[in-house]
This record gives C-alpha cells, sequence and structure tokens, in this order.
C-alpha cells in the first residue's frame, strides 16, 4: 500500500462513491509516497471542495501551481499538454474555493485566466468553458453585492436599522440569492421584535445555504 498510483487510484474509487473522507485519507497516502504526484493532489483538492475545506483545497492548488510552474522549460514542454491539463483544472477549483471563501479578487483572477488563455480553456471543453464564464459571472455579481451589504452593515452598527435593510434590499437586487444579506434583514426583524419576519428570513438565508 505504497505504491502512490494504486492509492490514488483507491482514492479516486473512494470519490466515486461519495465518500470523500475516505477518498482523502488514500491522496494523502499517496502524497506521502510521493510528495510530487500531481493527480493525486489535484484530486485531493476536489475532495476537499466537496467536504468544504476551502482553504485546504487552496493549499493544495498553490501547491500543484508552485510545482508545475518551477519546472525547467524542458521539462514542461516535453508535458506540455498534461502540465497545462492540470493547471486549468488545478486554476478553476482554486477559484472555486476562494469564491466560496470570499476572496473574490482571487476567485476572478483565476476564472479569468483560464477562459483567457486558450492553451488551458481548451482543457475544459465547451461545456466547462460556459459554465465558467457563468460561474465568473456569479462571483463577480457577489462581489458587487456584498460591497453593498457591507456599507448595510455599517449603517446596522450605527442603529440605523431602516437604511440598513435598504441596503440590504439593494444588495439583493445585485444578487438575489445572497444570503448574507437575506440574514441581516432577519436579524434587524429580530431588533425590532417582528418574529414572524424574523423567521421568514433566517429560513430563507438557510434554504440557500442548503441548496448550495
Amino acid at each position: 500500500d505504497k505504491d502512490p498510483v494504486w492509492l490514488k487510484d483507491k482514492g479516486d474509487m473512494f470519490f466515486k462513491r461519495h465518500d470523500f473522507t475516505a477518498a482523502i485519507a488514500a491522496y494523502a497516502k499517496a502524497l506521502k509516497a510521493d510528495p510530487d504526484f500531481l493527480m493525486g493532489k489535484l484530486n485531493r483538492a476536489t475532495c476537499f471542495i466537496m467536504v468544504r475545506g476551502f482553504g485546504a483545497c487552496a493549499e493544495d492548488c498553490d501547491d500543484i501551481m508552485r510545482q508545475i510552474e518551477g519546472l525547467k522549460p524542458e521539462e514542461f514542454e516535453a508535458d506540455k499538454d498534461f502540465y497545462n491539463k492540470v493547471k486549468a483544472r488545478a486554476l478553476v477549483k482554486r477559484g472555486a474555493a476562494n469564491a466560496w471563501m470570499s476572496n473574490f479578487d482571487e476567485a476572478i483572477a483565476d476564472f479569468t485566466k483560464v477562459l483567457a488563455e486558450e492553451e488551458l480553456n481548451r482543457h475544459l471543453g465547451p461545456h466547462d468553458v460556459t459554465a465558467l464564464a457563468r460561474d465568473l459571472a456569479v462571483v463577480k455579481n457577489r462581489q458587487e453585492s456584498q460591497a453593498v451589504k457591507h456599507k448595510g452593515d455599517a449603517l446596522f452598527y450605527q442603529e440605523k436599522y431602516d437604511e440598513a435593510v435598504a441596503k440590504y434590499e439593494e444588495a439583493l437586487e445585485v444578487d438575489k440569492e445572497n444570503e448574507y444579506a437575506i440574514a441581516n434583514i432577519g436579524v434587524v426583524h429580530l431588533k425590532k421584535q417582528e418574529h414572524a419576519k424574523a423567521l421568514e428570513c433566517s429560513s430563507r438565508a438557510l434554504r440557500l445555504i442548503d441548496n448550495f
């Protein structure tokens, strides 16, 4: 059980069964045997996303990018298609992880890089490229919506509750699924002892989170 390829394949089997914790353990053993095993690291990053370990996913993808970018030119050229394929997937996964962590600038940079460079996006295929472009638009909307929501937070802390709600509603005009803005409207209702409205907002926010 020290062969990294065998351990990676075992991780893949666990992944297909949706046993992501076991898959992560198998990939970790593969990487202990071969710390430079790119596919083991890439697949573990995918599992980390599935268990919402977004920071760990980003770290694995950072390692992948450092490893590829540290190759000598002749090493990279010798297997260029493979390295570009891994690079494209690592950028997409890191972008997704950063989006989940509200690191919007980093997520936008990674998604944009993949979409802009044909040598990267051709490894994703037309369907995934279209989906990535859609995801990029969603992240940009969330970034804009959160910026407005933060203005609402500032008003909330000043106890200007009606003005805060107006900002939260403005944030929802940009991103109608901004669960943070919805939840905060619920908090305002709770402050006003409008319990039914608070419960409605909280339930709506939880439904959005459950559907992620």
